[in-house]
């Protein structure tokens, strides 16, 4: 796979402790080859398509700080969709993949 780059803007750290945190619970994941801030963004090279385990843990860190989550649509695949794309009732779904029209 070439490396898959998500820009995702940061947030409000509350404290250095705070955004260490964070910054090792990304750099933790497997599947994260590299982590760079930019003007425009966290730059974040996947080495590997992440896991199911490892994109649920990439949902659960940009949830718990409250990140904007739409860069982790391309994370689709046809073997995460069931679980990842296609349950529209998973706390995610409106926020990765934006609300569905009715």
């Amino acid at each position: 796979m070439p490396t898959k780059e998500l820009i995702i803007q940061e947030g409000r750290y509350y404290s250095q402790a705070d955004e260490k945190a964070f910054y090792d619970r990304l750099n933790e994941l497997r599947c994260v080859k590299s982590v760079r801030g930019e003007p425009d963004g966290l730059h974040v090279a996947l080495s590997s398509p992440p896991t199911q385990m490892q994109l649920r843990e990439l949902i659960a860190l940009l949830y718990r700080y409250g990140l904007d989550m739409r860069p982790l649509a391309s994370l689709r695949t046809e073997r995460n969709a069931a679980w990842f794309a296609n349950d529209r009732k998973k706390f995610w779904h409106a926020r990765v993949f934006g609300k569905s029209k009715p």
